[in-house]
Formats: C-alpha cells, sequence, structure tokens
C-alpha cells in the first residue's frame, strides 16, 4: 500500500530515537532545534517552531 507509513518515536530527555520502515535514526536537542542522524545514515540540522509542525532541515554533505 503506497503512502503507508510506520513510525515510533522514544525519547529520554533530550535524546529521541526514531523507529521508521526504513530503519532507526536518533536525534538531540531542544524544542526548536535538534542534531541528528536519519535512519539512512544523513546528518541533519532541523530548526522549527514548536507545536506548528513547520520546521526547516538542513542536510550535511558526507566530508572525505
Amino acid at each position: 500500500m503506497k503512502g503507508l507509513l510506520f513510525r515510533k518515536i522514544f525519547s529520554t530527555g533530550p535524546m529521541r530515537t526514531t523507529w521508521t520502515g526504513s530503519g532507526m535514526g536518533w536525534s538531540i536537542g531542544i524544542p526548536g532545534c535538534r542534531y541528528g542522524i536519519s535512519s539512512n545514515g544523513k546528518h541533519y540540522l532541523a530548526f522549527g517552531i514548536p507545536g506548528t509542525g513547520i520546521y526547516y532541515r538542513h542536510y550535511f554533505r558526507k566530508v572525505r
């Protein structure tokens, strides 16, 4: 079924672990600003307005 997604989030203080259909990711931060690694291994920094669902996520390029 296309469009059906699975996601489960576990939070402990500023640390958040996310399980999705494609794997596990984690992030750390405060409401409105988080740094993390997505389930596919990409590093990102996310900024948003808490409680609105509006956010911006910047993915970093891999450094060789």
